[in-house]
């Protein structure tokens, strides 16, 4: 069975006192998602992750918060089964507008921030919902889900 690689991210903001994530809703979808895509040769995850927010969400500058592991599944193209494997991080906002980055491919109709909150449920793939709870219990642990800003990398909070 062919195998694929692919990596995306998750990218947090704090906004007028309430955290915000940027999501995508990929060309020709009615759903709500994660922006990833396939790992190019030389890349790691990391490095994928952030060239795929860049080019999905236009955000230019994105700072590494935490590694949120893997998903990993079974899909059909053209009627062969392909294993694929998704490595997902979480980012925290820097700098850049929301818009995909210009090119001679359409991937994504549309990029938003959508309020922390309502992550979960507005997504449309089962192992993103799973991504967005280990990136929420993450923030809990660190004492960022309850309002507080992030840190800066490689500070310590306080």
């Amino acid at each position: 069975m062919p195998r694929e690689a692919s990596s995306g991210g998750i990218v947090i903001r704090f906004q007028d006192g309430a955290w915000e994530v940027a999501v995508i809703r990929p060309h020709g979808r009615q759903l709500w998602a994660l922006p990833k895509g396939h790992v190019d040769p030389g890349e790691s995850p990391e490095q994928t992750a952030r060239r795929e927010v860049r080019e999905e969400t236009g955000l230019s500058s994105v700072a590494l918060l935490a590694p949120l592991g893997e998903i990993r599944y079974v899909y059909q193209f053209r009627g062969q089964r392909i294993f694929k494997r998704v490595h997902f991080f979480l980012f925290r906002y820097e700098a850049g507008e929301l818009g995909p980055l210009p090119g001679p491919r359409v991937e994504v109709d549309e990029v938003r921030w959508m309020p922390l909150e309502g992550l979960i449920p507005a997504l449309g793939y089962k192992g993103e919902k799973a991504v967005a709870g280990r990136a929420l219990r993450w923030m809990r642990a660190q004492g960022l889900a309850s309002g507080a800003p992030p840190p800066v990398e490689g500070k310590e909070p306080g």
